[in-house]
């Protein structure tokens, strides 16, 4: 008896030694290598199946799904390779070649596109508005109702302001800053492109997954401001890079009315150059992150909201003016939006990730003061808002679109889901487009907050969903930018510039490698659209 007792526990030993060794070897593995899944796609969203690629000097192929998924070492640099598809060209990366690394127990996606050879994109000819095709809704968890912080005590008292003399109205510049002008309509006044015809895709080595390029202004000349990198980019309309500069992170980037002066986010500071590099200043008063976008005056001064709960006004030689407290943390693409007289800034706080604020602000643009505020508009997070030409205030919260006056008395609110947490845009038609987390796109009149589609529009779903909350199965994720002649631009989780007519029905769509999100597209003044992927690759597509 006691023989067979020492066996079995013997045999418990070993088993178990087996199995710690086993665990420590996933671990180290896990330590030292990371996943990499290749897909290979054509310019329609279809897969390509069987299709060759070389990593690291070793051949492969995708599967019969048009995927392959692999262990790479992590923190080293690889090389990939897309191979010749019969009857196609590699269209994304460029000359199918792409480098990366990896985080270690991480992943990474890459995914070639390709044409087919030997054909031109025509110019579609728009549809009759199509049925949407019904879609598996993903499950909505119910965001926990946030504590109301009181309001804390404005910093009214501004240091020595510097006057700014008067320059010309924002709208002669093509996209000045965030959703096009500070009232961030979002809307252009030149046309965008009718056809997915692909003008450049740029990219730099040095980006990664944290510092993808981030929403761009563009100037008179043509010239792209954008961070990636941890830089602030100067690039032509050609895709030549004209000038780099460090700034420690990204964000958004502005451009002062006179077009003399570059406002760029790097992480938690707030950096002016000249138009040609040279750095003037770098405001450092923020604690964390600059995520509600600058936003630029007529008098110079910037308006910008950060992670640290506060909205912050500087002045144009790069001096705090005043700065205010909200309730919650200013979440991205929530940039503070300045009525049409510039004399009230409208902000919306909170953010998801802290289940804080829900408050929509309005304050007095020189000194800060509270004009009025709306609170519990949502449990966690008011979108930036939107400014009519009548002065009319939207901004979103609680799956609603919220319509108020000046004064902040309530006009009305859209039906239940009809939009997410982002800043909405509005069409010169009176039309309000807003797109939700689960990837439908919503047309709202501006006059009463009904629906104007029968149907709203669908996108895609996430091909790389894991079920995660924080990597949604669908979403337009990204604001919507509308051309003069009112046709609508949506980037989504799908990893798809979709382009709308008017009345919903597709004009086109171009496939990119990555997820399009938090960030906003812009349109230059020779009708290009430029906008930027998680796959790292700013987009430029024009007319032929």
């Amino acid at each position: 008896m006691k023989k067979s007792v020492s066996y079995v526990a013997i045999v418990f030993l070993l088993l178990s030694f087996t199995a710690s060794f086993s665990h420590s070897s996933d671990l180290i593995k896990k330590r030292n290598t990371g996943i990499l899944v290749v897909k290979t796609r054509d310019t329609n969203g279809n897969k390509l199946v069987k299709v060759p690629f070389n990593l690291d000097d070793e051949e492969y192929e995708t599967n019969d799904k048009g995927k392959k998924r692999m262990q790479v070492s992590a923190r080293e640099t690889h090389t990939l390779e897309f191979g010749e598809v019969k009857g196609y060209v590699i269209k994304t990366p460029e000359n199918g070649i792409h480098e990366f690394d990896v985080e270690p127990g991480g992943k990474k996606v890459v995914v070639g596109i390709y044409e087919r050879s030997g054909t031109t994109t025509p110019t579609p000819t728009p549809k009759p508005t199509e049925t949407s095709i019904p879609t598996p809704k993903p499950t909505a968890t119910a965001t926990p109702k946030a504590t109301v912080v009181p309001t804390a005590t404005p910093v009214t008292k501004p240091t020595a302001t510097v006057t700014a003399t008067p320059t010309p109205k924002t709208v002669t510049i093509p996209w000045q800053m965030f959703h096009y002008n500070a009232q961030h309509t979002g809307q252009s006044h030149y046309n965008g492109p009718h056809s997915d015809t692909v003008k450049w895709t740029y990219t730099q080595s040095d980006i990664t997954e944290g510092t993808v390029p981030n929403s761009i202004s563009i100037d008179s000349n043509g010239t792209l401001y954008v961070t990636a990198a941890n830089k602030v980019l100067a690039l032509d309309s050609d895709e030549n890079l004209l000038w780099s500069k460090d700034v420690g992170g990204i964000g958004a980037t502005a451009i002062s009315s006179d077009e003399s002066t570059i406002y760029a986010v790097g992480g938690k500071v707030l950096y002016a150059f000249s138009s040609s590099g040279e750095k003037q200043w770098s405001f450092t008063e923020p604690t964390d992150n600059i995520y509600g976008e600058p936003t630029v005056g007529s008098d110079g001064t910037i308006y910008m909201g950060s992670w640290d709960t506060y909205v912050y006004a500087v002045n144009s030689g790069g001096t705090l003016k005043w700065k205010y407290q909200t309730d919650g943390s200013i979440a991205p693409l929530a940039s503070p939006t300045l009525s049409n007289d510039g004399n009230t800034i409208y902000v919306g706080s909170g953010d998801r990730n802290k289940d804080e604020g829900g408050t929509l602000y309005a304050l007095n643009s020189d000194d800060g003061t509270l004009n009025w505020k709306k609170e519990n508009l949502d449990g966690a997070r008011v979108s930036g808002a939107v400014v009519g030409s009548d002065g009319t205030i939207y901004a979103t919260g609680s799956g609603r679109v919220h319509a108020f006056d000046e004064n902040g008395n309530k006009l009305w609110e859209s039906d239940k889901d009809t939009a997410s947490s982002l800043t909405p845009s509005l069409s010169s038609d009176g039309t309000l487009y807003v797109g939700t987390s689960d990837g439908k796109v919503y047309a709202i009149n501006s006059s009463n907050g009904k629906s104007k589609w029968s149907n709203p529009y669908q996108t895609g779903p996430n091909p790389d969903s894991t079920g995660n909350p924080k990597d949604p199965q669908y979403g337009v994720l990204a604001t919507i930018v509308i051309g003069a002649d009112g046709i609508i631009y949506v980037g989504a989780m799908d990893g798809v510039m979709h382009a709308l007519n008017t009345d919903g029905s597709v004009l086109w769509k171009y496939t990119t490698g990555d997820n399009i999100n938090e960030n906003c597209p812009a349109i230059g003044p020779d009708g290009s659209l430029y906008f930027s992927s998680a796959d790292k690759y700013i987009y430029a597509i024009k007319d032929k």
